[in-house]
């Protein structure tokens, strides 16, 4: 008995969004960083995730390490649908981008909610409760984001549940999207909106992955001065000790969000 309860706890905890138990272990060949990396589009669709083995055969997991840096690692994550997992206390704050399905969370002395396809969401450290995968014939699809080097698990968020960011944020008519707000400064994840048409580097203190929600964005490095353009969509990674200038003369300055480790955590 107390074997079994072992391996559930096991599953549970590697079955979730990200399946981080696995992911952190799992040695994939990445590829060499740019001085800007740009996640594929193929893998933003779900191609070329490798499966997963489960205790439980039925359920479905696939993922695959997209981004390993010093302070960040990036994962894109399927799962099969029509599922629920339960967590005691969730072991890590994760910040996800919901590609497609739609889930029913339901946090224990709180509430349930929902979060849909296009939603941005921070999931709490800590968090006690059920989230549930809406059966929808085929597999949930997310992009996750954690922190590398993370406090032990004595430290929890300040939040209980997830922290889905305000659909008006994302759309642009929020006053919180106009120069820069932060969203969420959790223990070990800070999620900023930016909206600039031109913001500069000198040696960025740490690397930082940022998605391209409206307008066109080019990124001048001071090194070399090459250019690289970027457009809605798009997800980035800006690595440690980057120079240079993120600009814009496109008809609407560019708005951004900013995910990095925070700091002294």
């Amino acid at each position: 008995m107390f074997a079994k309860k072992i391996m559930r706890r096991a599953f549970i905890i590697g079955s979730f969004c990200l399946i981080i138990t696995h992911a952190l272990l799992a040695q994939q060949e990445l590829p060499e960083s740019p001085s800007i990396y740009k996640i594929p589009e193929e893998l933003l669709a779900g191609e070329g995730l490798k499966s997963i083995e489960q205790a439980d055969p039925s359920r479905k997991v696939y993922q695959k390490k997209v981004y390993d840096g010093k302070d960040l690692a990036i994962y894109m994550v399927a799962i099969g649908t029509g599922i629920t997992n339960e967590f005691e206390s969730f072991p890590m704050e994760e910040f996800i981008f919901w590609i497609n399905g739609k889930a029913v969370v339901e946090p224990a002395n709180e509430p349930p909610f929902e979060v849909h396809s296009g939603d941005y969401f921070v999931q709490a450290k800590g968090f006690h409760g059920k989230w549930n995968f809406v059966d929808n014939g085929g597999l949930h699809l997310e992009l996750a984001l954690v922190a590398k080097n993370r406090p032990d698990s004595t430290v929890k968020s300040l939040i209980s549940r997830a922290l889905v960011i305000d659909r008006d944020i994302i759309s642009g008519v929020s006053e919180l999207t106009y120069e820069k707000e932060v969203v969420y400064e959790g223990v070990e994840l800070t999620v900023n909106m930016l909206r600039s048409r031109e913001l500069v580097f000198e040696n960025l203190s740490q690397e930082r992955m940022i998605h391209l929600l409206s307008g066109v964005l080019t990124i001048t490095s001071k090194d070399d001065n090459s250019k690289q353009h970027f457009y809605p969509g798009d997800f980035l990674v800006i690595p440690e000790g980057f120079s240079g200038t993120l600009s814009s003369n496109s008809l609407q300055a560019p708005r951004v969000i900013e995910v990095f480790k925070t700091k002294g955590s």
